[in-house]
C-alpha cells in the first residue's frame, strides 16, 4: 500500500533528523519527573512513602500537564506535514511516484502519529518502572488504558495539524492556524457555552444548575473529550456526574460518547484537509 511507504518515509526521516530521539528524551524527562514530583508532594520523606501512592492518583496528577504538552508537541510535529512539502516542491516528486493524494494524507497521519506516539510510550514506560519501584502497589491496567488514551489524544491533535497543513500551501498560515486552534480549544472553549447561554437567555448569570447542553458544548473540545473518556478510569465518577446533573447521565455526556467525539477529531480534520488538498493546484 502506498500510504504505508509514505508513513515509513516520514518515520525514518524523523529518526535521521534526531526528532524522534529529542522527543523521546523530552517525554522521558517529563513523565519520570512528574512521577517523582507526585511522590514528593504526596508523601514527602516520611515513613508512609509509597503506601498512599496509586496509579489512579498519578493519572489525575499527570492529566493537566499532559493535556498541555501533548497538543503542543502534536501541532509542532504535524503543521508542516503537507504544507512544508508543497512549499518546498517535494510534494510533486512524491506524487510522481505511485502515490495518490489520499495516500499522502493517510501516510502522513500514520507517520506523524508514530513520531509522536513512540516517545509518549517510551516516556510512560519509564515512568511506570519508576512508579513500580516507588509505590507499594501499582494498577497497571488503568495506567495502560491512560497511556492508550493519551496516544489517541495526541493523534487527534496530529490530525488537526495535518488537516490545516493540507489545506494551505503556506507553512506560515499552517502554523498560525494550528496555534489558533490550540488556543481556542485549550484555553477559550469553556467560555463558548457561556456565550451561547447569553445568546439564548440574555444574561451570563446561570440560575441554578446549567442545562445539559451546556455540559455537552464543553465536552466538544479535544481536551474535554479526552477528560470525559478518562473519567471511565476513575472510581465513583458516574455517581459524581449524576449528582452534578441532578439525575441520570444522558448518553451524550457518557464516557463512551466522549470517545466518539475524540475519534471524530481524528476523522473530520483529516477528511476536510484531504478535500482541500485534492482540489489544490500544485
Amino acid at each position: 500500500m502506498s500510504w504505508v511507504a509514505v508513513a515509513r518515509k516520514d518515520f525514518q526521516d524523523a529518526i535521521r533528523s534526531k526528532v524522534l530521539w529529542a522527543l523521546s528524551v523530552l517525554f522521558v524527562l517529563f513523565a519520570a519527573g512528574i512521577t517523582y514530583v507526585y511522590t514528593l508532594l504526596l508523601n514527602g520523606s516520611g515513613p508512609q512513602v509509597g503506601r498512599q501512592l496509586t496509579a489512579l492518583g498519578l493519572i489525575l496528577f499527570m492529566a493537566t500537564p499532559v493535556a498541555i504538552l501533548i497538543p503542543l508537541t502534536a501541532i509542532v510535529v504535524g503543521y508542516k506535514s503537507v504544507s512544508g512539502e508543497v512549499a518546498s516542491g517535494t510534494i510533486k516528486l512524491a506524487l510522481s511516484l505511485p502515490h495518490t493524494r489520499s495516500d499522502v494524507v493517510v501516510g502522513k497521519l500514520v507517520g506523524r502519529t508514530l513520531v509522536l506516539s513512540v516517545p509518549i510510550v517510551v516516556g510512560f514506560v519509564v515512568a511506570a518502572v519508576e512508579a513500580a519501584v516507588l509505590y507499594a502497589s501499582f494498577e497497571l491496567g488503568s495506567y495502560v488504558l491512560f497511556l492508550l488514551l493519551t496516544v489517541l489524544f495526541g493523534m487527534a491533535y496530529v490530525a488537526v495539524a495535518l488537516g490545516i497543513s493540507a489545506s494551505t500551501k503556506s507553512t506560515t498560515k499552517a502554523a498560525t492556524g494550528v496555534f489558533a486552534v490550540f488556543v481556542l480549544f485549550q484555553f477559550l472553549w469553556n467560555y463558548v457555552p457561556l456565550a451561547v447561554y447569553y445568546l439564548l437567555n440574555g444574561t451570563f448569570f446561570i440560575r441554578g444548575r446549567p442545562p445539559n447542553w451546556f455540559y455537552f458544548f464543553e465536552r466538544l473540545s479535544p481536551q474535554n473529550a479526552y477528560n470525559g473518556v478518562m473519567m471511565a478510569l476513575l472510581p465513583n465518577q458516574q455517581a459524581a456526574i449524576q449528582q452534578q446533573l441532578g439525575g441520570s447521565v444522558p448518553f451524550y455526556l457518557s464516557s463512551g460518547f466522549a470517545l466518539v467525539i475524540l475519534v471524530a477529531w481524528i476523522v473530520v480534520p483529516v477528511a476536510v484537509g484531504y478535500w482541500r488538498f485534492e482540489a489544490m493546484d500544485l
